[in-house]
């Protein structure tokens, strides 16, 4: 018996593979301060945007770009920091002799961080018009997702399930406008 890998087969394993590539060359230590960085920077984003609004409110007069200036700058000063941690902790490593260790665990952390990035993407199928059933028919990986795009939707946030909702209580209506237009353009 021969499977044939569909074409969303191929980006399945090439998200992976790109994920775990980059664990290898970066290392595990490199990409859990990346990624501390970044949880980091939104947090300070989402905590700190109205008070450095307020205080750049001397320099920029429209409320909106301060808003977003201020996010900005917190995202991109939290990021300059954690790099210059992450270069030193580099340094460290580098020096210690444990590379290898720290290269091997980088790939066990790529490839964990791969599945995660495509069962976010395939929660974000799910929650968008798309049609998703084609691919699950067709893929032989696809399914091996579904546990863990179905935990991780359960998580979704309330608003994004709104949203879907609504998106699939419009589809009729929206059919419906469609027929009354085209009877509308008959009848003329």
């Amino acid at each position: 018996m021969t499977t044939t890998l569909h074409w969303v087969d191929y980006a399945i394993i090439g998200v992976i593979a790109l994920s775990a590539l980059t664990g290898l060359f970066r290392g595990f230590i490199k990409e859990i301060v990346a990624l501390g960085v970044w949880v980091i920077a939104g947090w300070m984003a989402f905590a700190y945007a109205k008070p450095v609004a307020t205080w750049l409110g001397t320099y920029v007069q429209d409320k909106s770009v301060r808003v977003i200036l201020a996010y900005v700058v917190i995202i991109v000063g939290t990021i300059i920091i954690g790099g210059l941690l992450n270069t030193m902790l580099s340094f460290i490593m580098h020096h210690s002799g444990l590379t290898g260790t720290d290269r091997l665990l980088g790939v066990g952390f790529g490839t964990i961080r791969g599945i995660f990035v495509v069962a976010l993407i395939m929660v974000v199928i799910r929650l968008s018009a798309f049609p998703e059933e084609d691919y699950r028919k067709n893929s032989v990986l696809y399914n091996y997702f579904t546990p863990a795009v179905n935990w991780l939707y359960q998580y979704t946030p309330n608003l994004l399930k709104r949203v879907e909702d609504l998106e699939h209580q419009n589809k009729p209506t929206r059919e419906k406008h469609t027929e009354i237009t085209v009877k509308d353009f008959q009848s003329l």
